[in-house]
């Protein structure tokens, strides 16, 4: 079993699966994937991918407590804005897909310390008072860890 931060393994997989292109279909759209979200990234990302921990919760898979199961939700937030060549909220919903297609595509065999992942949810917003307007989606997608 690898040690590696099941954080650190999603951000990779996102990172090395996402194929993204702006509005004319042929330029590629240029995406980081980070920790934070930093306003100053917009210079030179076309997409801020950030992901975050929001819960965990270890269960207990039998009686002598041998054996363990560590529940992880994690947020994978979508950033766009409207820039030369790229409509915000299209981008958004073209990003969300790519990752909604990656963690479908890697669901059984992700990597890492991930046993198991999948999509549970999506949340929007929309901050049209900031200029420029900041369009995103956050994504919770449930890891599964087994532990003896």
């Amino acid at each position: 079993m690898s040690i590696e931060d099941p954080k650190e393994t999603l951000k990779t997989l996102i990172q090395e699966n996402m194929t993204l292109y702006k509005d004319d279909g042929t330029t590629p759209a240029s995406v980081l994937v980070s920790d934070e979200y930093v306003e100053d990234f917009w210079r030179k990302y076309d997409v801020i991918i950030t992901v975050g921990l929001e819960s965990q919760r270890d269960k207990l898979l039998s009686i002598g407590c041998s054996c363990k199961e560590t529940v992880s939700l994690y947020r994978v937030t979508v950033w766009t804005c409207n820039r030369t060549g790229v409509n915000g909220q299209l981008m958004r919903w073209k990003a969300v897909q790519e990752v909604n297609r990656i963690i479908s595509e890697n669901m059984k065999n992700p990597g890492g310390s991930i046993e198991w992942m999948k999509t549970v949810g999506r949340t929007s917003v929309d901050k049209v008072e900031v200029k420029p307007a900041l369009y995103s989606s956050t994504i919770l997608v449930e890891t599964h860890q087994y532990a003896s």
